[in-house]
């Protein structure tokens, strides 16, 4: 693996991590090499202890630095790193064979790093860095911000007429008729109504339902006195009778048969 030659690319890589969405900005050297590297370990089911930590640094959203340092080197920086608190994860390509190993770090820790290896007389180099953003978290924010439109006062006003209207006890007639004096009661004619139509209504045999199932007091008292004269003449008849037949009776003819 060899991170002198090459132009400076950048490459931009989209990722899931523990269900949130992150954006990392690889620039350097070895730039496209690194993000293949990030895709491979990230999407590799087994979790381990590397893998866990590089989660942890990607998602903190602070630019990370990578360099490249010989395997057999790896021990001593890990051991010294450990001692001044450096947190780090190392990648390791198993596909590489030139006998060096990248480490990412935390760019805010870059004076240490540099420390240990002018101490120890680690070789090292630099070949890039990355710089991650959180992309869910930033469009639900975003979404946050934007405020709710309060409900208007016009909305408010009829609800709370509604909820008057329905909570309200129930009018009496005479309150009804006040409050809606246009709508008279159904029994009543209307006024508009002429009065010759009534009278074809009479002249017809229509008359009114009330009228029908209520018969007149001077029809009561018309069959009253039918009955009472019905009564009398019967009676009358029954005292007549036993004298017409007294009076119709047959003489005897006893002196006519004496004389003979």
């Amino acid at each position: 693996m060899s991170y002198s030659s090459g132009e400076a690319a950048e490459q931009v890589v989209r990722m899931t991590l523990n269900g949130v969405e992150v954006a990392a900005k690889i620039s350097g050297k070895a730039a496209e090499r690194l993000a293949v590297l990030l895709y491979a370990v990230l999407k590799d089911q087994k979790k381990t202890r590397g893998k866990t930590r590089l989660n942890s640094m990607l998602r903190s959203g602070k630019e990370l630095k990578v360099f490249a340092i010989g395997d057999r080197d790896l021990e001593k920086f890990c051991r010294e790193a450990k001692k001044y608190g450096i947190l780090y994860c190392v990648l390791k390509d198993k596909t590489a064979n030139d006998g060096h190993t990248d480490v990412f770090v935390r760019a805010e820790d870059a004076s240490k790093i540099n420390r240990i290896f002018d101490r120890f007389g680690i070789a090292t180099a630099d070949i890039g860095s990355a710089r991650t953003e959180i992309v869910k978290a930033k469009e639900e924010q975003k979404n946050a911000d934007i405020p709710v439109p309060d409900r208007s006062t016009t909305e408010k006003d009829k609800e709370e007429a509604f909820l008057d209207a329905l909570l309200a006890p129930a009018p009496n007639k005479e309150e009804a008729q006040m409050q809606n004096p246009t709508q008279g009661p159904a029994a009543k004619s209307r006024p508009s109504e002429p009065t010759s139509n009534q009278r074809e209504k009479t002249v017809r045999g229509i008359s009114d339902p009330t009228e029908r199932s209520r018969p007149s007091v001077r029809q009561e008292m018309k069959k009253i006195r039918e009955e009472q004269r019905q009564r009398t003449s019967s009676a009358q008849k029954s005292k007549d009778e036993p004298n017409r037949t007294s009076e119709h009776r047959p003489v005897p003819k006893k002196e006519k048969d004496k004389e003979r």
